[in-house]
C-alpha cells in the first residue's frame, strides 16, 4: 500500500481550526493535541484513583463472549498494573457500520503503539462501545453499489419502541434474508464465501446490534490486543455506581456550566452541538431497555411525557442499588469515561470534538482534566480500479473532493452534443408560439372565443416537443455511457453521497475484495496525528 496526506476536506470550520490552531482554543480545552501535551498529562495525572481491579474483571467477563487473545490478556494485565489507555468510541453499526469505526480502532491502536514507544510506559488500547444509544435507524443500515447507483439497504424489522442497541435483537430467519440481500449485490471473489460464512457465524450467538459489532471488531482487531466494553453492559453500570451518584448531586451545577459553555461556543461562532437545557439532567432513565431522559423540575427529576418521576434522594437509591437503570447522555459520557479509565488520550471525529469543546467546566467542577482530545485518523482507501481510472484520467484524489471530476464529466458530454438539436428545438418552440399567438388574435378579431382551446393546443405541442427533446437526451447519454460510467465510479468511489468514503461505505465491499488481511494491511501503514487525510492505495 501507498499512503498520501492531504488537507482534511469537508471540515467544519470549527474542526478545522482544531486541527491547524488548537492553541486559539484554549478556553474550550485543557490540552492541545500534540506530544508535548501527551507528556505533560503523563507527568500530571494521578492514575492511580482508578478502581483498576474491579474495571479489569468487567472487562475480562464482557470480553470472553468474544475470545480474548494473548495480547488482549496481556494488555489486561498490564492495566490492572499501572498501565494507561487511549480510548475511543462508536455506536454499534451492521458490519461495524460506516468505515470510520475501523478508522477510530486504527486510531486508538496506532495512538497506543506510538506513546507506549516514546513515554516508555504501557499504554492500552480501548474501545468504547456505545450500546446505550437507542437510535436505531442511524445503525440499521448498509450502503450497496447497485445499477451503478449507492443504495441504503436497511435491516427490514421495525421495532415498536426505541430500545438501546444492547438489548435490541435480530431476528434470525429476516437477518439471514439481510445478509444474503447484501452479499447478491456484491461480486464474486476469491473472499466472498469465507466472508460470508465468517458473517453469519459470528451473528450465531450474537443477536443484538451492540454484539454483533462486538463480534465483528474483535474479529478484526483481536491479535492487535484491542480491548472492548459496551457502555451498556450491567457489570459495567454497578462499577459506574458511585460516578453516576456525584452525577446525581451535581446535577444542577453540571447543567448550568455545560449551559453556559454553550453560549460562548456559539458566541465564538462554532454553534451549538449540544443544544443543551438549564433544566436538562443529562441522564436517562432505564425501563425494559428503553431510554427516557430526565430533566429537573421543581426538584424532581423527570420525563413528563412517560410520567416518570423521581426526587433527588430517589435517584440516588436507584443509583446506589440499580445503577443498570441510569444511562449517560453526550455531556455526561466523557465524564464517566474519564471517572472509569485511565485516559491518556480520547480519539474523537469532528462531531465528538465539538461536544468536547463544551465540557472543559464541567470536567473541572468533578476535579479532572480533559485529557488530551487526538483528532482520529481519516481515511480514504483507493482501490485497484479506481487508481487505474485515476491515471488513466490525470486525476488526484483531491480533485474528487474539489468538485473538478464532476466538472470534468459535464465538459466531455458537452463537448460531444451536437448543439444544433436543442437549438432547433427551441427554435420551433419560439415559432409555435408566434403561430398560435397569430391565430388567436386572428380567430379574435373575428369575434371567435377560443382561446383557451388554442392555449391547451400549444401546452399540447411544447410537451410533445419536451418529450422528443428528453428522449434525444437519453438516446446521447446512453451512447456516452461507458465513459460517464468512468467519471461516476470514481466519484461514487470517494466521495459517496457527497462526502467522505469513510462515512458511507461499510467495511464489507473491501473485505469482499481484499479479503480478510485489509485491517493488517491499513495497519502497516506509517500514519501521523498530524490533521491530515490519509489517502490509502491498495
Amino acid at each position: 500500500m501507498r499512503l498520501e496526506k492531504h488537507t482534511q476536506p469537508f471540515a467544519s470550520s470549527f474542526y478545522k481550526k482544531y486541527l491547524e490552531d488548537t492553541a486559539s482554543l484554549s478556553s474550550f480545552f485543557h490540552y492541545e493535541w500534540n506530544q508535548t501535551a501527551l507528556q505533560n498529562r503523563l507527568q500530571e495525572t494521578d492514575f492511580s484513583k482508578h478502581k483498576r481491579s474491579e474495571l479489569v474483571n468487567v472487562l475480562t467477563n464482557y470480553m470472553s463472549k468474544f475470545g480474548i487473545s494473548e495480547k488482549s490478556k496481556k494488555h489486561l494485565e498490564e492495566l490492572k498494573d499501572n498501565g494507561i489507555i487511549i480510548i475511543g468510541g462508536q455506536q454499534a453499526g451492521i458490519i461495524t457500520g460506516p468505515m470510520y469505526s475501523i478508522h477510530k480502532a486504527i486510531s486508538v491502536i496506532t495512538l497506543a503503539k506510538q506513546q507506549r514507544e516514546k513515554l516508555g510506559v504501557p499504554v492500552i488500547p480501548v474501545f468504547w462501545i456505545a450500546g446505550e444509544d437507542h437510535d436505531i435507524d442511524e445503525i440499521n443500515h448498509v450502503y450497496i453499489e447497485r445499477g451503478r447507483k449507492l443504495q441504503k439497504v436497511v435491516y427490514p424489522e421495525v421495532s415498536k419502541i426505541k430500545q438501546m442497541a444492547s438489548v435490541t435483537k435480530f431476528d434470525n430467519e429476516l437477518m439471514s434474508g439481510y445478509m444474503e440481500e447484501l452479499f447478491q449485490s456484491l461480486p464474486e471473489t476469491l473472499y466472498t464465501k469465507e466472508l460470508f460464512s465468517k458473517i453469519n457465524n459470528l451473528l450465531e450467538n450474537n443477536l443484538t446490534y451492540s454484539d454483533f459489532f462486538a463480534a465483528m471488531m474483535n474479529d478484526l482487531f483481536q491479535e492487535e490486543g484491542l480491548l472492548f466494553i459496551d457502555a451498556a453492559y450491567e457489570p459495567f453500570r454497578k462499577l459506574e455506581s458511585e460516578y453516576f451518584q456525584k452525577m446525581v448531586k451535581q446535577s444542577s451545577e453540571l447543567a448550568k456550566i455545560v449551559f453556559e459553555n454553550e453560549k460562548a461556543f456559539e458566541q465564538s461562532g462554532f454553534g451549538m452541538p449540544i443544544q443543551a437545557k438549564e433544566n436538562a439532567a443529562h441522564l436517562f432513565y432505564v425501563e425494559n431497555g428503553e431510554r427516557f431522559l430526565l430533566e429537573r423540575k421543581d426538584n424532581k427529576f423527570v420525563h413528563e411525557a412517560k410520567g416518570i418521576s423521581f426526587s433527588e434522594d430517589e435517584l440516588m437509591e436507584i443509583a446506589i442499588s440499580y445503577p443498570e437503570k441510569l444511562s449517560n447522555n453526550v455531556v455526561t459520557r466523557p465524564l464517566m469515561q474519564e471517572m472509569v479509565f485511565p485516559v491518556l488520550s480520547f480519539i474523537g471525529g469532528p462531531g465528538e470534538i465539538a461536544y468536547w469543546g463544551i465540557l472543559k467546566n464541567a470536567f473541572e467542577l468533578f476535579d479532572m482534566k480533559m485529557p488530551v482530545i487526538m483528532p482520529r485518523l481519516s481515511i480514504s482507501i483507493v482501490n485497484i480500479k479506481t487508481q487505474t481510472l485515476l491515471e488513466k484520467f490525470s486525476f488526484s484524489v483531491p480533485d474528487i473532493w474539489d468538485g473538478a471530476v464532476e466538472a470534468a464529466k459535464l465538459q466531455y458530454i458537452n463537448d460531444n452534443r451536437n448543439e444544433k438539436v436543442p437549438a432547433l428545438i427551441d427554435s420551433i418552440k419560439q415559432q409555435l408560439v408566434v403561430k398560435y399567438t397569430e391565430l388567436d388574435e386572428l380567430l379574435q378579431s373575428d369575434d371567435i372565443k377560443l382561446s383557451p382551446l388554442v392555449e391547451k393546443n400549444l401546452r399540447y405541442h411544447e410537451n410533445q416537443l419536451k418529450y422528443i427533446q428528453n428522449a434525444i437526451e437519453d438516446n446521447f447519454i446512453g451512447k456516452l455511457d461507458a465513459s460517464i460510467h468512468r467519471y461516476d465510479r470514481m466519484i461514487m468511489e470517494l466521495t459517496p453521497n457527497g462526502g467522505l468514503q469513510e462515512r458511507t461505505y461499510s467495511p464489507l465491499q473491501l473485505l469482499n475484495e481484499v479479503g480478510p488481511n485489509l485491517v493488517n494491511q491499513l495497519l502497516e501503514l506509517p500514519y501521523e496525528f498530524n490533521g491530515k487525510h490519509h489517502i490509502a492505495f491498495l
